[in-house]
């Protein structure tokens, strides 16, 4: 059964009007996804002579900027309204990305991230809350993994083939791939031009009541306390492990392509393909994230995915060739893990102040990354990125371990009611 069809099965019972916005929705992701840069972003930042450890603390910078920015971004979204938060945020992001594709030195590449960081941090609440909202509006807000999961595997699908062309593109020229990139991202804003405030929803008869107080008051109700604490901390640790993967991904897949025999001149065409594979494996993932679901359960699944992934990154100690096959998996868990753990948020935040308290848990996830960024690149540097990774394995085993045994961190709808 193609994706297509699946997808045209799941809409054909809704009328050509209510059809439109989860078809807009799924075109605006594939812009978000389709990335000519994706294989090639590490290797070009290295080849104007940038260390790992700078690597590490330019993503820091990235990461920061999302820590500042994630709740005030988030607020002007249930403010102002989720839309125009998407459309700033893709508008900031097409320009960052020609930014990146001018930038030579430290300096403008710090400026650059911490922009793009601020852009994507006016989608990452937004987006999500202006689709549950939609759904909720159709009684239909138990298939936000399913309709989710698959927009990003639709997004990751444009990615895998976009990353191999992006590929080809940087071994003629290092910058073309950004420039490419930033004219696709750009196709999102029309595409949101056309859609109204989830579900013709008006934003301003919630902005009369939501004010910074009432933020501050739905973070500290909602996500500081049982079942959202223990969780969120749980899953910031995943997080920022499997997000320290990207860093060394590309330099790791280039070694082992030179390994085998590819020309110098060829090599950022075969981790193109590599990253296609990449996202391949991640989309058709992301695409039965609703059958994980139904059939594993989100609880389940944030019981045993930690310690599947910490053991894959500590065998890499005593067998580092499997570094590739550990970055397929990695992108798989990640992908799913981000939908079913917004999934698990979402059923259990109220819709007043539903973007401030997923920006605040992304803003939780973020800080948690930093650390594993500047720790990451220095270990690489001082010894090598498999070896950094089969570390932080065990810092994911031994940290998943003690946030259980202070609280559990995942928890059945039912257990919850009880």
């Amino acid at each position: 059964m193609t994706l297509r069809y699946e997808l045209m099965r799941r809409l054909s019972t809704l009328s050509s009007a209510s059809r439109l916005p989860l078809l807009t929705y799924y075109a605006y992701t594939a812009t978000t996804y389709a990335s000519f840069t994706a294989a090639i972003w590490i290797l070009f930042v290295r080849a104007q002579g940038l260390s790992f450890t700078e690597v590490g603390a330019l993503n820091s910078i990235w990461w920061v900027a999302l820590v500042v920015s994630e709740v005030p971004t988030g607020y002007v979204g249930d403010r102002l309204g989720r839309r125009n938060g998407m459309l700033l945020g893709t508008t900031i992001i097409a320009l960052s990305t020609v930014g990146m594709g001018l930038s030579t030195t430290f300096p403008e590449f710090a400026v650059v991230y911490g922009t793009w960081a601020v852009g994507q941090t006016f989608r990452s609440g937004s987006d999500d809350a202006w689709l549950y909202d939609l759904l909720g509006e159709r009684s239909q807000t138990g298939d936000f993994a399913t309709i989710r999961g698959r927009a990003t595997a639709i997004g990751l699908a444009m990615g895998a083939v976009t990353a191999p062309l992006g590929g080809a593109l940087a071994d003629i020229d290092f910058r073309l791939p950004f420039f490419a990139t930033a004219a696709v991202t750009a196709l999102g804003i029309p595409i949101l031009l056309t859609v109204s405030e989830h579900g013709n929803r008006e934003p301003e008869a919630e902005a009369e009541t939501y004010t910074v107080a009432t933020a501050v008051r739905v973070i500290r109700t909602q996500l500081a306390r049982p079942p959202l604490r223990a969780f969120v901390l749980y899953f910031a640790l995943l997080f920022g492990v499997l997000q320290m993967t990207y860093i060394f991904d590309q330099p790791v897949a280039q070694v082992t392509a030179l390994r085998l025999g590819v020309p110098e001149s060829s090599s950022r065409t075969a981790v193109g393909l590599v990253y296609s594979g990449f996202t391949l494996v991640a989309a058709l993932v992301s695409y039965n994230t609703g059958v994980i679901e139904e059939r594993i359960g989100v609880a389940r699944w944030f019981t045993v995915v930690p310690v599947v992934v910490g053991v894959l990154f500590a065998t890499l100690w005593v067998a580092p060739l499997l570094a590739v096959p550990v970055f397929f998996v990695a992108r798989a868990v990640n992908t799913a893990s981000v939908t079913l753990g917004n999934q698990y948020v979402n059923d259990r935040v109220e819709s007043v102040g539903r973007a401030t308290v997923l920006s605040a848990a992304s803003m939780v996830y973020s800080l948690a990354v930093i650390p594993f960024e500047l720790a990451g690149g220095v270990a690489a540097d001082v010894a090598d990125p498999t070896g950094a990774l089969a570390v932080f394995g065990v810092v994911l085993l031994v940290g998943a371990g003690a946030v259980w045994v202070w609280e559990r961190p995942v928890q059945r709808q039912r257990e919850q009611s009880a």
